[in-house]
């Protein structure tokens, strides 16, 4: 048995005895009220840390959910379907529609972090197939979309890492401030982005047919941050280095090679590497030279400041008195505040900033959008802390931050020696 075998099955049964422990409890109701509040807005941090404290005024059943929601976006996702599992065989009866739609939901996303496609499929098709009447038409074709993807996906086996050895990886920015990183597929060698901020692994068209990747004809539609609706097929390549580190069936989005062009720059890109490949690297080092550092056993700091929504990393920031939640994006080049950021702070942001008008450019093509420019916003991430010049307030909002004050960028990264991703124990800092 393995170390992370051993430390799951204890997590597991730790739950077990914990959970046992609460089956007679009756719940408190204002209690209940708070940690349901924090869930709903996302405050995992806050949510997993009160639970803790006060599991013992919940009953089963309410103590299970809030541990299942905790443990998925804290990427413990066997776990978190332990907990599903419990919830649905033992308290099924107790749970309304909505409640357990919701559970299936998170059941789903952990197969996906899990690269188990066909669970993930059987468990879309039970919420389209039992609980669509409780879905807007608009949740509808959410779920349908999704469910066409991973359906497309349901044959391709896990994909799996081989990483015996600490690794150094050669990599650099390019004139527009990208991550570029080594690729080789098959015979074909190149260079990609690598973007925390891509909820897939991406690649143009002429690039999957070079590469010989296995193609998937399907119909789904992906989102930019830029909100154009991007048509677009599937490809898995059996084996894929990044840097020395080999992949097995690496799932990329596959789009015409227009919709990866910039030619009022010159500039093409042909394939970008996202975050289900960087998070089962468990641990990297982003260092400001550019190269890249992968140790073979990940470090645990005690930080545990990000937590995973879907298949984007969300940061916790300080910046005085606020604690403020980011999703993060290696591949842009600012950061910036969110439409949800704007409208909790108007007066003061319209007061202090300064309107201008911007381009926004991403896969799909590009908008131009209002912004404010705001000078000298504190920030403190991990166990470091720094200012950032100035910062861009989005007036307009976006679906991919719509839940968060605002998105991390590289201008954090410049100004220090190396950034840290840890997805074993859930954090970022910084040396």
């Amino acid at each position: 048995m393995t170390k992370f075998e051993i430390k799951f099955l204890l997590t597991w049964l730790i739950g077990l005895i914990v959970v046992a422990g609460c089956s007679t409890v009756k719940t408190d109701t204002a209690i209940d009220k708070y940690l349901s509040d924090l869930l709903e807005n996302k405050n995992y941090f806050k949510l997993r840390t009160e639970l803790a404290n006060v599991q013992n005024k919940l009953s089963e059943d309410r103590l299970l959910l809030y541990k299942a929601n905790c443990e998925h976006v804290f990427n413990n996702c066997q776990s978190s379907n332990q907990s599903i599992e419990i919830l649905l065989n033992k308290y099924k009866k107790q749970l309304n529609d909505t409640i357990v739609s919701d559970l299936l939901t998170i059941k789903a996303g952990n197969h996906i972090r899990l690269y188990q496609y066909k669970e993930a499929v059987d468990t879309y098709n039970l919420i389209l197939s039992q609980y669509r009447t409780i879905l807007d038409s608009v949740n509808i074709l959410e779920y349908e979309n999704v469910q066409q993807l991973w359906q497309t996906l349901s044959v391709v086996k896990p994909q799996r890492i081989y990483k015996r050895n600490d690794v150094e990886i050669s990599a650099y920015r390019n004139q527009f401030n990208h991550l570029m990183i080594p690729v080789k597929c098959g015979q074909i060698a190149d260079e990609f982005i690598f973007d925390t901020g891509a909820n897939l692994s991406t690649i143009s068209d002429s690039y999957a047919e070079k590469m010989n990747m296995t193609l998937y004809e399907s119909n789904i539609k992906v989102n930019s941050s830029t909100s154009i609706s991007v048509q677009t097929k599937l490809a898995v390549a059996d084996n894929l280095y990044v840097g020395d580190i080999l992949f097995e069936n690496v799932v990329f989005l596959v789009v015409p090679d227009e919709q990866m062009s910039f030619p009022s720059v010159n500039y093409q890109v042909h394939g970008i590497i996202g975050f289900p490949v960087i998070y089962q690297m468990d641990e990297i080092h982003l260092r400001k030279d550019g190269t890249i550092f992968i140790p073979e056993q990940p470090q645990d700091k005690h930080l545990c400041n990000i937590y995973i929504e879907t298949l984007s990393p969300i940061v916790q920031l300080q910046s005085g008195n606020d604690s403020l939640l980011f999703t993060m994006d290696t591949g842009a080049r600012t950061s910036e505040l969110s439409e949800r950021y704007y409208s909790k702070n108007k007066e003061k942001i319209e007061k202090n900033g300064k309107l201008i008008r911007v381009n926004r450019g991403g896969a799909g093509g590009i908008v131009e959008t209002e912004v404010y420019r705001l000078e000298n916003l504190p920030y403190t991430i991990g166990s470091k802390s720094g200012t950032l010049s100035e910062i861009s307030v989005n007036t307009t909002p976006y679906d991919f931050n719509q839940y968060y004050d605002g998105n991390l960028g590289q201008d954090i990264l410049a100004q220090f020696d190396e950034m840290i991703l840890n997805f074993q124990y859930m954090y970022i800092d910084f040396e």
